[in-house]
């Protein structure tokens, strides 16, 4: 399902290290020329965030083998949670082991925050225990979001959103 972002949605700032370890300011440091895909796995427990994180790599999947990534189009891959200090290490070594080959790792990472709800509310998403894709403009405006998994359907309906702000790109609804 796709909705319109509303005008007061906007992601909040926060300072973390990609999968490849290098300092990322999220979003600020979001750098496609047209359009950023961002893919959010928002879990309130382990289980769930870890279903729809690999819900998410599958997307990733899907969005390269239709050739709707490059330079002018990026997909970054960020897990906002709330985890005890001692095992962000843990984390952030098992992501990177899991998505190495799946997802660049300069373009993944957690992101270790006190108010996950607060910062998913910022930005208009519910946390509804599915995976959550946000299209956002090169200036860092939320254009719309996305609910669920990649079906044929789902990947029609977001090719097409993705078509709508790429009149030329290869992204197309089928």
């Amino acid at each position: 399902m796709i909705v319109t972002a509303q005008d007061s949605a906007i992601f909040l700032r926060a300072e973390m290290e990609t999968l490849d370890g290098a300092d990322f300011v999220f979003p600020d440091d979001l750098r496609a020329k047209s359009l950023n895909i961002v893919l959010l796995p928002f879990g309130e427990d382990r289980d769930n965030g870890t279903w729809q994180g690999e819900a998410l790599v599958e997307w990733y999947a899907v969005l390269k083998k239709q050739g709707i990534l490059n330079d002018d189009v990026m997909a970054w891959h960020f897990s906002f949670m709330k985890v005890p200090f001692f095992v962000k290490g843990f984390i952030r070594g098992g992501m990177a082991e899991d998505y190495a080959g799946k997802i660049p790792l300069s373009q993944a990472g957690p992101v270790f925050i006190k108010d996950v709800a607060g910062f998913a509310a910022a930005a208009g998403i519910e946390m509804d225990g599915q995976p959550t894709i946000v299209l956002v403009s090169p200036d860092g405006k939320l254009l719309q979001l996305f609910k669920g998994e990649a079906s044929d359907d789902n990947v029609a309906e977001l090719s097409a959103a993705i078509a709508n702000y790429l009149p030329n790109s290869k992204a197309t609804a089928e």
